[in-house]
């Protein structure tokens, strides 16, 4: 009897209960043909409480007609020509009930087509033998193979049968879907892709646990109160609070908007974030310029890094306020040590993406920078796409071992006056302090620094990636000559 029960579920299409679960980007393309084609059970129409009477007369008068015209055939009354000119002209197409029919029809071909496909040639011949079973009665059912449930013809028969193969998208599904597309889609250079994804990894499957199913999850189910309750116990700081939540929810939208058939309706994510923006800066942390004072111990302890690409990135910065990324992600091409005019190019390349859309530039070399990248560079061969500095400078952890590096030789010597921040990206507000001091324009200084202005982009412009003027020189040298910079609260 369990045999029998077996073979007669599997000669109608297999069991309903699919082991496991089918790959989503198989499903998906199946859904999306279907779709295309006018085919999926969504696409038909409908009699229901919410159609209009015209709709209900015009169905069933069209399905009298052509049920009275299948009488008549089969009474001999009109042949087979006949009817199928009486049903031409009642010109059903786009109808109701013509999309019903083709749908019906399709159907039916695609069963068959996977009946003979799936045909047990060997039991069916032990069935013809078989005094006991009549293979000529009417209900006699060929006997089938277990349907392959990742056979496409398979899944679009199951599809078109009403059955959703694309269950409910979870938390998890979210993240994964975040992770392929954002990785690849927007610009980043490889540590940061890398910090990127272990950072909104480890965000998402921390919110995770205030949810009931864990990763698993299914993202109907996951209410604003559950991620409103874990951030506020999380993340205490309110800017911290505030950014996490943006990656979190970003992971929500990407989901939402490059998956529209299985949109979420709602955003747990918006109205926190709205409600605790006003209270950042109750507990954000400023980064501030080095002082004077902090910033001639940190140019004299980065003489004494005994790690040579270390000491260049942080003098680097220290001279032209370049970010970590930018001062380490030069290529050998990128820096000019001879010539008229010596200089530095800051620009996008297979290493390094410059962050926040920073426009390229080139920033004139003077001393003491000038002679001590002569001198690294007259210790090393490298080709011109090679990277200047290849341990710090690129590679999945060079950003925070540089970090790490670069913050020793930092001093804050103001921490009983203020609690802002002091790191290396601090030397980035110091040039601007020192180039304010020495007089230089703001649109020079802007230019130098890589901001993208109305001003910026004139100098830009005039400058581009050609040989830097005279006159840049004498402003960088100028930034190089100031000694006092600066006002700082609580000073004498």
């Amino acid at each position: 009897m369990n045999e029998w029960y077996e073979h007669i579920i599997a000669s109608h299409g297999g069991a309903e209960k699919i082991k496991g679960q089918l790959p989503r980007e198989q499903v998906r393309a199946v859904v999306t043909d279907l779709l295309e084609r006018g085919l999926h059970p969504d696409d038909q129409p409908e009699i229901n409480v919410h159609s209009r009477p015209e709709e209900i007369n015009k169905l069933l008068n069209d399905t009298l007609e052509v049920q009275l015209l299948q009488i008549q055939f089969q009474e001999d009354k009109i042949s087979i020509i006949e009817l199928k000119e009486k049903v031409a002209a009642l010109n059903l197409e786009n109808t109701a009930l013509y999309k019903l029919k083709k749908f019906g029809s399709e159907r039916r071909k695609l069963k068959e087509t996977l009946s003979y496909k799936y045909l047990d040639m060997e039991r069916m011949n032990a069935e013809s033998i078989d005094p006991n079973i009549d293979c000529d009665a009417t209900d006699y059912v060929m006997p089938q193979l277990v349907w392959d449930e990742t056979d496409p013809e398979v899944i679009r028969y199951r599809v078109m049968c009403g059955e959703n193969l694309l269950p409910d998208p979870t938390w998890q599904n979210a993240l994964d879907d975040y992770l392929r597309r954002n990785l690849t889609i927007k610009l980043r250079n490889p540590e940061q892709i890398q910090k990127h994804e272990n950072a909104t990894i480890s965000l998402a499957q921390k919110l995770a646990t205030a949810f009931p199913k864990g990763m698993n999850t299914p993202m109907k189910d996951v209410e604003t109160y559950m991620v409103e309750e874990f951030a506020a116990v999380a993340w205490p700081n309110y800017s911290t609070r505030v950014r996490n939540l943006r990656t979190l929810r970003a992971v929500w939208r990407s989901w939402d908007r490059n998956n529209q058939r299985q949109r979420i309706e709602f955003d747990p994510f918006v109205t926190i974030i709205h409600d605790n923006q006003g209270r950042i800066q109750l507990h954000e942390t400023n980064r501030r310029s080095f002082t004077p004072e902090e910033f001639q111990y940190f140019c004299t302890s980065i003489l004494d890094e005994p790690n040579n690409e270390i000491k260049l990135i942080g003098m680097i910065m220290a001279y032209c306020g370049a970010p970590t990324g930018e001062a380490g992600g030069l290529q050998r091409q990128d820096v000019m040590v001879s010539g008229a005019v010596p200089y530095i190019w800051f620009r996008d390349h297979k290493d390094r993406i410059m962050g926040k859309k920073r426009q390229q530039r080139i920033v004139p070399l003077v001393d003491p920078l000038l002679g001590f990248l002569c001198d690294y560079l007259s210790t090393v061969e490298l080709n011109k796409d090679d990277p200047i500095f290849p341990t710090y400078g690129v590679g999945r952890h060079s950003s925070s071992e540089r970090s790490k590096k670069l913050n020793k030789h930092i001093v804050n010597m103001r921490s009983h006056y203020d609690e802002s921040q002091l790191s290396p990206y601090s030397l980035r507000h110091t040039f601007r302090d020192r180039a304010a001091m020495a007089r230089v324009p703001s649109s020079v200084t802007e230019y130098l620094m890589g901001h993208r202005s109305k001003d910026s982009s004139g100098v830009h412009k005039r400058y581009g990636t050609g040989l830097p003027p005279q006159e840049l020189v004498e402003w960088m040298t100028a930034i190089q000559e100031v000694q006092d910079h600066g006002h700082f609260h609580g000073d004498e």
